[in-house]
């Protein structure tokens, strides 16, 4: 069972991470076109995909991780797994900002650009914690 889970969570945290990388690439596209009926098309397509794919695929992560944690005694063996999960309230937190960059445009272009460098320094360095666990 360990290794069904380990293996969802694999697949879900790069569906999760692979979707808002691409998402937040989008938004910053988006940005860039000059006609409103285009712009106004992508909205709705990257509104959608955040709401029936990153949100569910994030859930799955969650608690597959969450399972993985719990049932291998992660907790216990170093604080690698306080900073990965520290890091996911980061990503999180990130995805959110994506979110409501998708519906208002809160931010210009340089911030948008900037949230998309994020997403993937944090996605990378979790991913590292993860394999290596080395602390």
């Amino acid at each position: 069972m360990k290794n069904f889970f380990l293996t969802l969570h694999m697949i879900s945290m790069c569906l999760t991470i692979g979707t808002l990388f691409v998402q937040s690439l989008s938004v910053v596209f988006r940005l860039r076109l000059k006609s409103k009926e285009q712009a106004a098309g992508l909205e709705k397509i990257q509104s959608r995909i955040h709401k029936l794919i990153y949100y569910p695929i994030l859930g799955v992560t969650i608690i597959s991780g969450m399972y993985l944690a719990i049932h291998t005694g992660a907790f216990g063996k170093g604080s690698w797994l306080h900073v990965k999960l520290t890091l996911l309230a980061v990503l999180i937190g990130l995805g959110v900002l994506n979110g409501r960059q998708i519906k208002t445009d809160a931010l210009p272009k340089k911030y948008a650009m900037m949230v998309h460098i994020a997403i993937f320094i944090v996605g990378a360095f979790m991913i590292y914690l993860a394999t290596l666990k080395p602390f």
